[in-house]
């Protein structure tokens, strides 16, 4: 009777720690299946945004761009604006461009001006230590290269006349002329497919005959042209 009762204690104590170490594994493996998916999930979740940000596009910087300080323009009407015309990408920056063809308007409606010109004509204050620019005459009816916005008159503070289209008549397709007259002194810039240069000693409001200047490189300087060659 007592080796009966031992035995059916032991077959209780042994069947109890059976249904513990099922309970407890049960336990494991619901938890390692609940945890499971949250894993999953979190690494999804950092791969999608490691996508994300290796697809959004940076904003692109262009080192030379952002060095470019604005650049002063005035008119007649002593109107002014800072002109940085390149935005930080090295693009043309359209609000600049309205700002400069303001003050090339003189007080009449503005009109486009060709981006070639408003490119050349900052290069070369750019060159000459970013001095000041002062226009004479942008956009005008009826005027050959000025009526289609392709051509401006212009000077630069502290710049001979002579020196600033001599720097000038050494880029590629462009229309160069010298005004050289004591109470004229400004520079005509023009762009065009062949480039051609002149002087003028035409006094205000009078047109005398100009004079060709010779430019033997220019057809090779044309030739070579690639819109890199007018940033500044």
């Amino acid at each position: 009777m007592g080796a009966s009762s031992g035995r059916k204690s032991g077959s209780s104590r042994l069947g109890w720690l059976l249904s513990a170490a099922r309970w407890l594994l049960g336990t494991v493996v619901l938890l390692v299946a609940r945890d499971a998916p949250a894993h999953a999930l979190h690494g999804a979740h950092a791969a999608h945004e490691a996508v994300l940000a290796s697809a959004t596009p940076q904003p692109r910087v262009a080192a030379w761009a952002c060095a470019l300080p604005a650049i002063e323009v005035t008119a007649a009407t002593h109107a002014k604006a800072s002109v940085r015309l390149y935005g930080d990408d090295g693009e043309i920056d359209p609000a600049a461009r309205d700002a400069l063809e303001r003050i090339a308007a003189n007080d009449d409606e503005p009109h486009p001006l060709a981006p070639r010109v408003e490119q050349l004509l900052l290069r070369a204050a750019y060159h000459f230590g970013n001095t000041q620019v002062y226009v004479v005459s942008g956009w005008r009816e009826r005027a050959s290269r000025h009526g289609t916005g392709e051509a401006i008159d212009f000077k630069l503070k502290g710049v001979p006349a002579r020196a600033l289209a001599a720097y000038l008549r050494g880029l590629a397709r462009v229309g160069v002329g010298v005004y050289t007259n004591p109470k004229t002194q400004f520079v005509h810039l023009d762009v065009r497919d062949q480039s051609y240069h002149w002087i003028d000693a035409s006094p205000p409001g009078v047109h005398w005959r100009e004079g060709a200047l010779r430019d033997p490189g220019a057809a090779k300087r044309d030739a070579d042209w690639s819109p890199q060659m007018d940033l500044p």
